[in-house]
């Protein structure tokens, strides 16, 4: 019994939820019940693993699913069992990183503000590289410095691979492509990049102008995934110089969901963005 979180864990277990309120029982009584432990059943609930079908069938008895119920239990199950997406470098990445590639890996739709840097789906790897070398103080062993690059480069993948590409509406401030990370030939290189990704149809990049007094955070970066199944809500990664967390509270994305069609909303449209992109590259290039 594999542990460790996964989307499709997390929504089989956030399936069963209410039939196990509804039924009366507490997850302890369904561990007495099925002579399991009681972290089976919570890390069943919380998404953390994934029973063995043997195990689950037991529970779906105990708390007394209709026939309807259980398919659809044993579908989520299904889903979540075959579920072998592979991240590079899995085990040398910060859990809720991890997470959050996890989630990202089973999106349709990514929509994100960055107020200090270039998105990771959009960056080179030259800039990647500089942007690495100067948080390495925050790196969390020796030689992750190189592999991050490469890990940044798997990640894009999904942006680029010809079959059902990631689709993502990029929010940048204007400051994140005038601050010199490496130097201003990577810069020149990144915004040259982003100028030649605003031309693919699943990318849309909108610059947030220094005159923009927009709502939202004004650090770090904050992520809004969007899933294929129409009763999945979205999820949204927030992240820091302390690290990454992703938020699940409905009421929380929905918050954020707004905030960022907000900023949106006020933004210039992605061809006026284009031309910002243009002009601060040749303000870079006659430095």
């Amino acid at each position: 019994m594999a542990i460790g979180t996964t989307r499709s864990k997390r929504r089989l277990g956030k399936y069963i939820a209410p039939i196990l309120k509804r039924s009366g029982f507490s997850p302890d009584d369904v561990a007495r019940e099925v002579r399991c432990s009681k972290q089976s059943v919570y890390r069943l609930m919380s998404g953390d693993s994934l029973p063995r079908l043997h195990l689950l069938l037991a529970i779906l008895s105990a708390i007394d699913v209709t026939e309807d119920e259980r398919a659809r239990a044993l579908k989520l199950w299904d889903i979540a069992d075959a579920d072998k997406t592979v991240v590079q470098f899995a085990d040398e990445l910060p859990d809720r990183y991890m997470r959050f590639r996890l989630d990202e890996a089973d999106a349709v739709r990514e929509r994100s503000l960055d107020r200090i840097i270039v998105p990771g789906l959009l960056q080179t790897i030259e800039y990647a590289a500089e942007l690495n070398r100067s948080t390495r103080q925050l790196l969390r062993r020796d030689g992750w410095e190189e592999r991050a690059v490469s890990e940044r480069r798997d990640r894009q993948e999904m942006v680029l691979r010809k079959e059902d590409p990631l689709h993502i509406h990029a929010l940048i401030d204007e400051t994140a492509l005038r601050r010199i990370i490496g130097s201003r030939g990577v810069m020149i290189d990144q915004l040259d990049h982003l100028i030649e990704m605003t031309r693919k149809p699943n990318v849309t990049i909108q610059v947030l102008p220094l005159d923009l007094c927009a709502p939202g955070p004004y650090s770090g970066t904050m992520i809004l995934l969007s899933y294929p199944e129409s009763d999945e809500p979205d999820s949204v990664y927030v992240e820091s110089m302390a690290g990454g967390e992703t938020i699940g509270d409905d009421a929380v994305v929905a918050t954020l969901s707004k905030v960022w069609d907000d900023i949106a909303a006020a933004a210039p449209t992605p061809q006026k963005s284009t031309k910002i992109i243009k002009a601060v590259r040749g303000e870079h290039a006659e430095q």
